[in-house]
């Protein structure tokens, strides 16, 4: 996979990652660091169809989609990044940091009676990498932290699954159980298990220090 390193931060919605890998970038920057960053959604034009704007769509609930095809568009999205940004960024000796991978994906579909062995197979194509941060957050706070600039969607609050819940509920109920099947993994897995409800300095030290030995001179910008 090339001389770069692969280090994704995962979590449920509203777990604080995307703050986290803000900080990050400010510090690679800061360190003149060789990066790249991918985010959730980033796949571009996939035969005349532009994926991450799919999703986005069927993620409002505006289309009704069986679990098994939500999958299937999440690997493509995952599938196209891999082969758009994060291989040509490894071979270049990068350090790669992806938002979000396949554990929070694999652990929405067991979330929604998807079997193990067939997530694990459906995403059999993802890199190892070097380092994941699994962020962990009451879905109560995640919540909290997700309604101060906009509403849970569709499928964050499994409302394919419960559409006689509201929101809120829906959310503190499909959250958990995505939640419950993360730190499963992250046991399984031996993946880093970061506390979500630190306040954001403590987080944000507790990834360079676990980030030190793969990016020297790696200095926090925010002190």
């Amino acid at each position: 996979m090339g001389k770069g390193k692969l280090i994704v931060f995962d979590g449920i919605d509203g777990s604080g990652k995307s703050t986290q890998i803000k900080l990050l970038k400010e510090d690679l920057e800061a360190s003149n660091a060789d990066f790249a960053i991918t985010g959730w959604k980033d796949s571009k034009y996939f035969y005349n169809l532009y994926i991450g704007d799919l999703i986005e769509r069927i993620q409002e609930g505006g289309v009704p989609i069986p679990p098994e095809a939500r999958t299937f568009l999440l690997a493509t999205d995952l599938s196209y990044r891999l082969k758009a940004i994060i291989q040509p960024a490894l071979e270049e000796g990068k350090l790669v940091i992806c938002d979000r991978h396949i554990y929070k994906v694999i652990s929405q579909g067991l979330a929604r009676g998807l079997e193990r062995r067939w997530l694990d197979i459906m995403f059999e194509f993802m890199p190892h990498p070097d380092m994941v941060f699994i962020f962990d957050t009451p879905p109560s706070e995640a919540y909290e932290r997700i309604t101060k600039k906009r509403e849970p969607s569709y499928f964050e609050a499994g409302l394919d699954m419960r559409p006689d819940l509201d929101k809120k509920t829906g959310f503190l109920w499909f959250q958990q159980k995505v939640r419950e099947h993360l730190l499963d993994m992250t046991k399984e897995l031996d993946l880093h298990l970061l506390d979500g409800t630190q306040g954001i300095e403590a987080q944000h030290d507790a990834v360079l220090k676990q980030l030190s030995n793969c990016v020297p001179h790696l200095t926090c910008s925010h002190k």
